[in-house]
Parts: structure tokens; C-alpha cells; sequence
């Protein structure tokens, strides 16, 4: 008798790295990661550091990596990861602080979820992060937001460059980012870096929420205040 046929014939498994201090976490979430037939998790590491060097050996698609941890935390790690043009990195955290948040997202996190989320929650925002997408956990949105109408009046340079202010209001426009980069003479990959950094300024998940927090936050008030 012949063996079964895969679950998920042609399916290149995604390929995940865990970084996480705590042994117990580490193997919980490859546990529960391993179940899945398009899963493989490559490794595990216990710092940021050990994180890197199994990256450039193993070459996952993705890093699941904690926030807070000794050596090298998520964030430093996060940043290393974005310069050498590495893996998107989805952070977890179980801790609601708005300056790892923000640190977390500027260093270019891909993804930013609690511990407490579900596995399928998490599993989704790997895969979403796999496809260039941004995952941002409500709450993590909502913590932001609320950081940043702390002032009374916040001008949009005290938040955002005078060229992502422009990019922001060509979104709001809905204009693509090809149509952006040719107005300000600028490249479309260049386009997307503005767009991607303002998307962590703002605490955002997507463009829509972004031109929305944009507008609450008078971002796109003309310049005589109208």
C-alpha cells in the first residue's frame, strides 16, 4: 500500500526562525508551528545575535523573534536584519510599552503581535509578512495613536518628514506609488521606503488606516489651515 499523499501537494513550506530567551516559549511555539504541513521551523535562537548568524546560515523566510531579550534584544536585532536586507521579522511581545512599539516599528518589524494572540493569528501574520505585507496588532495601533494626539497641536513636521508629509497627501489623493515617485522625482522603490516608514510613524496597517490617522492627526491640512 502506497504512502498518502501530502496534505498540501506543491506547497513550498514556509520557513520560519524563533528567537526567544525563554526555552519554554521557544518550544511552545515551534510546537505549535510544527503542526502545520506548510510550516518548518529551521531553528531556534535565544538572543538576537545567535538570531542573525542562524540566518545567514539557514536563510528563513521570516523571523518570529521576542522583544526583550538579553545580548541583543528584537529591536537591535530587527535593525541588523533590515541592513543586511535580511527577513522580514513579525515581533511578539507580551508587554504594552509604546517606546518598544515605536523602536520595534522604526527599526522595520514587519509584524508586531502580543504573545497572548492565537496560533492561527499568528501564523496568518507570518505568512501576510512573507507576502511584503505589514501586520500591526490593534491594540499596538491603538497604543500609537493614542501616544500621538498627546499634544494639543502636532504639526506635521514634529511627526513626519516634509517628504513623507508629501507622499502621505499623494495617498490621500490615491495616487500609486509609480505616479508618486514621477511627481516628486524620486524612484518607486524610494516611494515605498517613505511609504513604509510612515506606516510605523503612524502606527498603521495598511495605507487606508494610515491616510485616516493622517487626517485625525490634521497631517493633511493644507498649508493656510484649511
Amino acid at each position: 500500500m502506497s504512502d498518502p499523499a501530502p496534505p498540501h501537494p506543491g506547497v513550498t513550506p514556509l520557513r520560519v526562525l524563533i528567537v526567544d530567551d525563554q526555552p519554554l516559549v521557544r518550544q511552545g511555539l515551534a510546537s505549535l508551528l510544527d503542526l502545520e504541513d506548510d510550516v518548518q521551523v529551521l531553528a531556534q535562537a535565544e538572543n538576537g545575535r545567535q538570531a542573525l548568524h542562524l540566518a545567514d546560515e539557514l536563510r528563513p523566510d521570516v523571523v518570529l523573534m521576542d522583544v526583550r531579550m538579553p545580548v541583543m534584544d528584537g529591536i537591535q536585532a530587527t535593525a541588523e536584519f533590515r541592513r543586511r536586507n535580511g527577513p522580514p521579522v513579525v515581533l511578539l511581545t507580551t508587554f504594552e510599552e509604546v517606546e518598544d512599539m515605536t523602536g520595534g516599528l522604526n527599526a522595520g518589524a514587519a509584524g508586531y503581535l502580543f504573545k497572548s494572540a492565537e496560533i492561527d493569528e499568528i501564523l496568518e501574520a507570518l505568512w501576510r509578512v512573507h507576502r511584503g505585507e505589514k501586520v500591526i496588532h490593534p491594540r499596538v495601533a491603538q497604543a500609537l495613536a493614542q501616544q500621538l494626539r498627546v499634544p494639543a497641536r502636532l504639526e506635521p513636521s514634529g511627526l513626519l518628514t516634509e517628504r513623507e508629509v508629501q507622499v502621505i497627501r499623494a495617498l490621500a489623493a490615491g495616487q500609486p506609488n509609480k505616479r508618486i515617485g514621477q511627481q516628486m522625482g524620486i524612484s518607486e522603490g524610494t516611494v515605498k521606503v517613505h511609504v513604509s516608514n510612515i506606516l510605523a510613524k503612524l502606527g498603521a496597517g495598511n495605507r487606508t488606516e494610515a491616510v485616516r490617522r493622517a487626517m485625525e492627526l490634521g497631517l493633511l491640512r493644507d498649508e493656510t489651515g484649511g
